[in-house]
């Protein structure tokens, strides 16, 4: 998706950016998703029950937007926060987005939302160079088996994610914020072991170490 469709990217929850009248601007590259959560609002992996669409926006009309809408809300502290209807690493051209808008001098935090299922050492580490702020890890148990059974992904790995998130911590200047989802009923006694394990690898250098969604 591009400017030669001329197709506002201001309006539409699925991609492009979006403003709720705060500091902070939603930035949303495309909606691929790898996983196929049990508890998406958005429907969204690949075994989708109903979606007919998905969405890329090439980097340089989704920055060409955020740069207007920037210029717009005339806000010096602005954090551009990348998060999808599925998972921002599916943009091809993630890093490159995270550069572009760091170069925004309007901008002052630039943040991840992911669960982190394809996310490595290596990607992290390029990340941290583009200039990312924070990432914001949903992970929703510990437990293995629970979570893949909750990711809807046979191979959904949380030992691998929990490795990254440690790494992130540990060697980059990158913060990491934890953030389960909390689904009632089904994993309920892993939220204060996430809350442990947060507190324990030393997530929230600057902001909150946790962020719990329900």
């Amino acid at each position: 998706m591009g400017s030669e469709r001329c197709i506002p990217l201001i309006g539409h929850i699925a991609f492009g950016v979006i403003d709720r009248g705060t500091n902070l601007i939603q930035v949303r590259p495309t909606s691929l998703c790898p996983l196929s959560c049990i508890f998406c609002s958005t429907d969204a992996g690949p075994f989708s029950r109903y979606r007919q669409t998905e969405y890329v926006v090439k980097l340089k009309y989704l920055v060409e937007w955020f740069n207007a809408l920037a210029e717009y809300k005339q806000v010096n502290d602005i954090e551009a926060h990348i998060d999808t209807v599925g998972d921002p690493l599916t943009y091809p051209e993630l890093v490159e987005l995270v550069k572009e808008l760091s170069r925004n001098p309007r901008v002052k935090v630039i943040s991840l939302q992911t669960h982190g299922s394809t996310l490595t050492e290596r990607k992290v580490d390029l990340l941290e160079e583009a200039g990312l702020s924070r990432i914001n890890l949903s992970i929703d148990a510990l437990d293995p088996q629970l979570a893949r059974y909750l990711s809807g992904t046979p191979w959904y790995d949380v030992d691998r994610v929990k490795k990254v998130a440690e790494y992130i911590v540990q060697n980059t200047r990158i913060d990491l914020l934890i953030a389960p989802v909390w689904v009632p009923g089904l994993n309920d006694a892993e939220i204060p072991r996430i809350i442990d394990y947060a507190l324990k690898i030393g997530a929230g250098k600057t902001w909150p170490p946790l962020g719990i969604q329900k």
